[in-house]
């Protein structure tokens, strides 16, 4: 019997395990894959992540789980027309299996019990008690929150959004230390976008219809060859996941009666899949909620959901920027 159970070990995960054990309570978290586990993502941390995790931690991520170049400049957005707009800030370029697994190695230390390998199949509440199926076997636990990114646990089927993405060995006549995103209708059914993590050219595309990845693929590296002198000598690796599909009026799914929900489970993700940002906050203010009242449940939802209020209206007005910019997101601000 555990106080909380946490499912999901990536940045939001392990950082409402750390919260939770830290203030003493007994937490089992879950991770579906191996550890330390491989995750495809661009893998910028914003000044945002920066800043929490300082606070958090009172120290830096360390060097080891980063790559060259180790500091981003900001993002360069071009939009439908090919304008560009430039946006400097700080930011660290790391690899998200060395970061995931810096974080869970922090609230190990606290006490948090991890077993990974492990896939919940289902969750069921009986009274004062949350079931949950692991592997066939049951265990238990007052609270759970749920990490487990955009598919999440017991959802239905939904509208998400479909990643390719490669890492290939060239040149090109890019600065590396920024991210670019390119918002054209041509180039993807979302958005593609470009960056270098330890001398490998980073491309990928996004849509919402699988069919048409090859297409968006093909004609983002023709156009990257022709305004920016691409030259691929080899492609060494591909991957595909799936993000959150965000849409106005940006619901998020808190969770109820013991079961709670953060990070893109619960309709977290900023522009452009950023998901770090919101991840990490959202399981912390989740944590919080919990130890802040621990024996009422109504009382830790509703203040969940007044806690994370700023969360929810800042990543509103970052995908508002982006509709102002983007005929195709024009919605996110109607």
């Amino acid at each position: 019997m555990y106080d909380i159970i946490v499912i999901g070990a990536g940045p939001c995960g392990c950082i409402a395990a750390r919260t939770l054990s830290k203030n003493g309570l007994k937490v089992l978290l879950l991770e579906k894959c191996k550890l330390p586990r491989y995750k495809s993502c661009s893998g910028i941390l914003i000044e945002k992540s920066m800043r929490f995790i300082e606070q958090q931690f009172g120290c830096s991520v360390p060097h080891s789980v980063t790559c060259t170049p180790v500091y981003n400049r900001g993002m360069i957005f071009t939009d439908d027309v090919g304008r560009e707009y430039r946006f400097a800030s700080r930011g660290l370029n790391i690899w998200r299996d060395k970061f995931d697994y810096w974080l869970l190695s922090l609230a190990k230390k606290v006490g948090t019990e991890v077993k990974d390998e492990s896939r919940v199949t289902s969750i069921r509440g009986t009274g004062e008690v949350i079931e949950v199926t692991v592997n066939g076997n049951i265990e238990k636990a007052r609270y759970v929150i749920d990490c487990a990114g955009a598919v999440g646990i017991g959802k239905k089927a939904q509208r998400n959004v479909i990643t390719y993405q490669t890492y290939n060995q060239g040149t090109i006549d890019l600065d590396p230390h920024y991210f670019y995103a390119y918002l054209q209708p041509e180039l993807s059914g979302y958005d593609a976008w470009f960056n270098v993590k330890d001398d490998l050219l980073v491309f990928g595309v996004a849509s919402t219809n699988s069919k048409d990845i090859t297409k968006y693929y093909g004609n983002f590296i023709a156009y990257m060859k022709e305004k920016h002198g691409l030259s691929i000598s080899e492609e060494s690796r591909t991957d595909k996941w799936l993000i959150r599909n965000i849409e106005p009026p940006f619901e998020i799914d808190y969770g109820e009666n013991g079961f709670l929900k953060a990070g893109e489970s619960a309709g977290f993700l900023n522009p452009m899949g950023e998901g770090i940002s919101c991840g990490m906050e959202s399981g912390y203010y989740a944590a919080l909620a919990i130890i802040s009242d621990f024996n009422n449940r109504q009382s830790v939802t509703e203040n969940y959901k007044r806690n994370i209020s700023e969360l929810k209206n800042y990543m509103q007005r970052q995908w508002q920027l982006v509709g102002r910019m983007s005929k195709k997101f024009s919605f996110m601000y109607q």
